[in-house]
């Protein structure tokens, strides 16, 4: 069941500033996970002998 519009737009007035504030944590902490994870290792070559 779809919301009428003015039903809509009260939430959306309602949460404005709840999803003002956290619209940068998604962001950060993808950037923040990146920063923190472990570098791979590179699989050393290996020489013919």
């Amino acid at each position: 069941m779809k919301r009428k519009p003015a039903e809509a737009d009260q939430a959306r007035r309602q949460y404005a500033e709840l999803a003002k504030h956290y619209r940068a944590i998604g962001p950060a902490a993808i950037v923040a996970a990146l920063l923190c994870a472990r570098k791979k290792d590179k699989a050393s070559p290996k020489k013919a002998a």
